[in-house]
């Protein structure tokens, strides 16, 4: 799809005088039917043509504000930029339509792509974990309002990994700090970790640093309980012999 455009300058002086004044530059577009707008940029998103899907789905909240077709390109909106990687923006698009269209039957899928937009916007546990963070709250609040959603396996399988995510990183934070003997700083992360992960079935790493940053701060009786509880829950781990060593066993 071709577009005419026209640059708003410094008019006639622009070009006598080489203003200098920043252009602007507005697209011109024929009148259509919503339909055809929609039609398409429905064809345009299905093709991976995400900007001339965006173009046409734009066209449609300009040219018809209120038709049943914005409403369908508003979420179909979402869906373009989720497609193409801007989640922040998809998510404007989804709570758009939420404020716009509280009762539609498609509320559901929009709050689950919220959710899940914050989930592709992790980039490992070493990163910053706000998304994941954010992925997780949306999640939970998406099960506890929609319990029998028809997105429940994927839920289910999103969260678990955005809690393992979380739970490596958080790990990751508290081995950094003690490797730099900050054992004060490492206490308060396991200590947070122990509260939130404590039931989780691959936490034997966390305890094992729980006994040797106590230990380190001096704090023994409650290293060496941290020890028996990894032995009791992890009789197997690799970590159970160093502690051994450690508390002279």
């Amino acid at each position: 799809m071709k577009k005419s455009i026209f640059v708003i300058g410094c008019g006639v002086a622009f070009f006598l005088a080489g203003c200098s004044s920043h252009k602007k530059i507005i697209p011109h577009e024929e009148e259509k039917p919503a339909y055809e707008w929609y039609n398409e940029g429905v064809q345009d998103y299905i093709n991976h043509d995400y900007q001339e899907a965006e173009h046409a789905l734009t066209m449609i909240n300009a040219q018809h504000p209120g038709s049943i077709y914005a409403k369908r390109a508003t979420l179909i909106l979402g869906d373009v930029y989720f497609a193409k990687g801007d989640y922040m923006l998809a998510r404007d698009y989804y709570r758009k339509f939420l404020k716009l269209y509280p009762n539609s039957k498609d509320v559901v899928y929009a709050k689950y792509r919220i959710a899940l937009s914050y989930y592709k916007e992790r980039n490992g546990y070493k990163c910053d974990a706000t998304p994941v963070r954010e992925a997780i709250r949306e999640f939970l609040e998406f099960l506890n309002e929609y319990p029998n959603n028809p997105y429940k396996d994927k839920v289910y399988y999103y969260l678990t990994k955005s809690v393992e995510e979380l739970y490596q990183h958080e790990l990751f934070v508290a081995k950094f700090y003690a490797d730099l003997d900050e054992f004060k700083a490492a206490e308060n992360r396991l200590n947070y970790m122990y509260k939130h992960f404590k039931n989780i079935k691959f936490n034997d790493e966390m305890l094992y640093y729980l006994s040797k940053v106590y230990y380190a701060l001096g704090r023994k009786k409650e290293a060496y309980e941290f020890f028996k509880e990894l032995k009791n829950r992890f009789p197997n781990s690799k970590y159970t012999e160093e502690l051994r060593k450690l508390f002279h066993e």
